[in-house]
C-alpha cells in the first residue's frame, strides 16, 4: 500500500480494531497464493490484486491498533 493509501485506511483499520473476529477472518482469508496476489481478491477472469491487497493491509493495521490497545489497557497508560 502507498503512503496516501494508508493514510486513507487508517480511520478504517482504527475502526475495526474493536472487531477482532473481522479482522482475524480477513487475515485468513487474503493470503499469498502460488503467483504472489491475494487468493480473496478474485476477478473473474481469475486474476487478482498484488499481494498484500489493500484488505490485508487494513486488516494488519487493526491488528497492530488492537494490540497496541491491549498493550495500553493492561499497562494501564
Amino acid at each position: 500500500m502507498s503512503n496516501a493509501q494508508e493514510a486513507a485506511a487508517l480511520p478504517m483499520a482504527q475502526m475495526m480494531a474493536g472487531m477482532p473476529e473481522v479482522w482475524r477472518r480477513l487475515l485468513a482469508a487474503h493470503v499469498s497464493d502460488r503467483t504472489g496476489r491475494c487468493s480473496a481478491c478474485r476477478t473473474a477472469n481469475g486474476s487478482g490484486a498484488l499481494w498484500p491487497c489493500s484488505l490485508h493491509g487494513i486488516a494488519s493495521e487493526a491488528r497492530r491498533v488492537y494490540g497496541l490497545r491491549l498493550g495500553q489497557a493492561v499497562g494501564g497508560e
